[in-house]
């Protein structure tokens, strides 16, 4: 629609009659509405963030517990198998010469029997 065609239908658009009545009671009406105290709302606390903030703080804790875990715990087994590994490597290059049974406990690996030949 152009603005032309716009005009006109604005201008042929019949205004509302108003009495004199309604123009002086105009201004106390306006103001009555403005003064007017809005229905009050009982105030409700949205507790949303507090979850949010509760949740993110114990999500930042576990993460913080599980990294200093994980940072000795593999330590710890690395030295333990490698510990193993070294006790296992040196029995099975003597295992031609000996025959023997390897018990393994939380020492390490220990011998039962050994049969001398």
């Amino acid at each position: 629609m152009k603005n032309f065609d716009l005009e006109s239908k604005i201008k042929s658009v019949r205004v509302p009659e108003r009495g004199e009545d309604y123009w002086e009671t105009l201004p106390q009406r306006v103001l009555t509405q403005l003064r007017a105290v809005p229905a009050e709302r009982p105030v409700r606390r949205n507790s949303e963030p507090l979850m949010a903030w509760g949740f993110g703080v114990a999500l930042a804790c576990l993460v913080a517990a599980l990294c200093l875990w994980q940072s000795r715990t593999p330590k710890a087994i690395t030295y333990a198998l490698l510990r193993d590994e070294r006790e296992l490597r040196q029995n099975l290059e003597q295992f031609p010469s000996r025959v023997g049974r390897l018990m393994q406990d939380e020492h390490g690996l220990h011998h039962l029997i050994e049969d001398p030949q």
